[in-house]
């Protein structure tokens, strides 16, 4: 098998597309939101990438065929840029992988005339909050008035892993601008709030409107989920208060 098989849906003619990337990473906040606004968009599929370098399995669909895993790109048409999501449900298994699926997607985002392009992840703080920040990163410095207009926040220090990172760094060796929008998150559960938030910045500086009435409902179940993480670290907390208090109490020997 070739390290990177493509299969072509179809041939889009695209007006100056940005990329989106939605893998798979912390919480799954970037998946969660590029899938959410495909859906929204009614993107449509166009490209396939199959490789060795994805774990080796199939997933099983509701209706009880199979699907080999695999990324994909849809397009959608808009008034000033078209955009094209790349999805999966996966990133590459090794370091090598990694390197070698963002160069191939450079490679078709250079034949696509891509002029920038977005990834969208989530930074994991182990904290749980309300209102979830929305961090970035960018390769182009003359931008950051722009997305901070829109509400992100850029702050030095830290890493960004994954195609999320990669897709930025070797991207500016090509000449394409890109920006990482990082939502915050505890990093322990699928957190749909996170997603929102990133959306809420993305269609901002896209100048999109769509629906979010699903991803409210997810972002519902994340709250729920977030106040019961909430009240297992207070009750570890005072667990751990009361071991340290027992251990302070009692009185030791030395023989």
């Amino acid at each position: 098998m070739e390290t990177v098989i493509v299969k072509i849906l179809e041939e889009p003619e695209l007006n100056n597309p940005i990329m989106v990337e939605g893998l798979p990473g912390i919480g799954l906040v970037g998946k969660l939101a590029a899938d959410h606004m495909l859906d929204e968009l009614g993107a449509k599929k166009f490209m396939e990438l199959y490789s060795p370098y994805l774990p080796p399995q199939v997933m099983i669909l509701d209706d009880g065929t199979i699907k080999l895993v695999n990324m994909e790109l849809h397009y959608w048409k808009g008034k000033k840029n078209d955009l094209i999501f790349l999805t999966g449900e996966f990133q590459g298994i090794t370091p090598e992988s990694q390197y070698l699926l963002s160069e191939k997607i450079l490679d078709l985002s250079k034949k696509l005339n891509v002029s920038k392009i977005f990834t969208l992840g989530g930074l994991g703080t182990g904290g749980i909050t309300e209102e979830p920040t929305v961090f970035g990163a960018t390769t182009n410095k003359g931008m950051i008035k722009e997305l901070e207009a829109a509400g992100i926040v850029f702050k030095g220090g830290g890493a960004i892993f994954g195609a999320s990172g990669l897709l930025l760094g070797l991207g500016m060796l090509r000449g394409i601008d890109g920006v990482c929008l990082m939502g915050e998150t505890h990093g322990q559960i699928i957190d749909a709030k996170s997603a929102k938030a990133i959306l809420k910045a993305l269609t901002k500086i896209l100048d999109i409107e769509i629906d979010m009435t699903e991803l409210e409902k997810k972002a519902e179940d994340t709250e729920k989920q977030m106040s019961q993480v909430g009240k297992i670290i207070s009750e570890q907390k005072k667990a751990i208060k009361k071991q340290q208090e027992f251990i302070e109490e009692t009185p030791s020997y030395i023989r």
